[in-house]
């Protein structure tokens, strides 16, 4: 579904009766890249159920605009590290519609979608559809939901991920009878689910753009990337803080880990989760050579070792975070270009 154009779902007469002109606020957060199942797709699901609503539902066509309107903003603000996406749907949508007789109406909606109790007959309706895919869905519908979620949540630590998503989806089991069964598959699924991790290790000092390059390709081809953050041994008697992160707004919804020690034992750490790789990034042969010379000594320690070799594209071979170090030496600010914005 990736590639298909989700124009046609901004209703702009609709949403000019509340005010708002432009359609791309609205599309522009749904497609925000950190977005995997809280995208136009789920928007398009809702519209399309939305839709679908008939007299015999007791839903005016006024009450489907509503609706719509709902579906726009209920997920306009969602950052999954926040418990407040709710809470600043409702103001985002407020600060574009604050005169329209709806608007209160339409942002109470909003706020009843963080628990999914609603508060009036058309909050109903909508809480209902919002949670169609745990309610209704086949199994196929729950694995492939449930990749998406996973996706959203990579900057947890996948051990912690699994415990909590398995007692969430428990509940929902107890609060939705009806499709108990199916949740039952996808919580034994997720019991003895091994994702396939990649591990990949460094000092980053900077993180920079052929450090991402080689991250956006790796996210192509594991389930989840860590960036596995090593303590340099020179400054062995440094405190370790195991939540340190990576300064730098492009990673912020990856999970960005601080070890000490060797890579190996912080690699098998991990394993007892998830199926692990080494991610090593080239740049050229020199790299080649060097890393090959790392990983015999790695293999000595770990012989079922797996590795996985990714080069940067060519317009990144002559960044170096030690090159970077220098030109801020120089002037500051001189190595920023060659930093993720």
């Amino acid at each position: 579904m990736e590639n298909i154009s989700y124009k046609h779902l901004y209703n702009v007469p609709l949403l000019a009766e509340y005010g708002i002109k432009e359609a791309n606020i609205i599309a522009k957060a749904w497609q925000e890249a950190h977005r995997f199942y809280h995208t136009e797709k789920h928007l398009f699901d809702l519209l399309l159920h939305i839709e679908e609503l008939t007299s015999s539902d007791s839903v005016s066509q006024e009450e489907r605009n509503i609706l719509q309107i709902v579906a726009y903003f209920h997920d306009i603000v969602y950052d999954p590290k926040a418990n407040d996406n709710e809470e600043k749907s409702a103001t985002f949508f407020r600060k574009y519609a604050p005169n329209h007789p709806n608007t209160e109406l339409i942002a109470q909606i909003i706020l009843d979608t963080k628990y999914h109790t609603p508060s009036n007959k058309l909050s109903a309706v909508f809480c209902d559809l919002d949670m169609k895919i745990v309610k209704n869905s086949t199994i196929s519908e729950l694995l492939e939901w449930e990749t998406a979620i996973f996706k959203e949540y990579q900057f947890y630590d996948y051990a912690m991920y699994k415990m909590g998503r398995i007692a969430l989806l428990e509940n929902f089991k107890e609060k939705y009878p009806e499709n108990s069964q199916n949740l039952q598959f996808l919580i034994d699924y997720l019991k003895v689910f091994r994702p396939k991790i990649g591990i990949y290790p460094g000092s980053f000092n900077p993180f920079h753009n052929g450090h991402l390059n080689i991250l956006q390709k790796a996210s192509r081809i594991f389930d989840k990337v860590i960036i596995a953050k090593g303590v340099n041994p020179e400054k062995e008697n440094q405190p370790v803080n195991n939540t340190e992160t990576i300064d730098n707004e492009v990673l912020k919804y990856i999970q960005i880990d601080t070890f000490k020690g060797l890579l190996v034992m912080y690699m098998q750490e991990k394993e007892e989760t998830a199926d692990v790789t080494l991610i090593r990034g080239l740049r050229n042969g020199d790299d080649l050579d060097y890393e090959m010379n790392q990983l015999r000594f790695m293999r000595d320690m770990k012989p079922d070792l797996k590795t996985i070799f990714i080069n940067c594209d060519i317009e990144f071979e002559h960044i170096s975070s030690s090159a970077i170090r220098n030109l801020e030496k120089i002037g500051k600010g001189f190595g920023a270009m060659y930093v993720p914005r």
